[in-house]
């Protein structure tokens, strides 16, 4: 799943590095990202990974989404209260 949520945010973001260059436990988002992305840039990312992941939410904490440890976390607990 990390490998998804990489690629899907390099691609998002165009950016020309890897998967391996982007540490786990990193921001992703804020003011202490390498990636130079703010508060806008997360609410893309977390309409991408919804429809990456097929999930169904209405509200959502962006800190979630602070680092690919926190979105990993974030798509297990949503994934786990949705009803099939």
């Amino acid at each position: 799943m990390k490998d998804q949520i990489k690629t899907k945010f390099i691609e998002v973001y165009k950016m020309t590095i890897s998967n391996k260059e982007i540490e786990d436990d990193v921001d992703l988002f804020g003011p202490e990202s390498p990636y130079g992305l703010d508060s806008m840039d997360v609410l893309i990312f977390i309409n991408e990974i919804k429809k990456e992941f097929n999930l169904k939410y209405n509200h959502i904490n962006t800190d979630s989404f602070k680092t690919v440890n926190n979105i990993v976390e974030f798509i297990n607990s949503q994934k786990s209260n949705q009803v099939i």
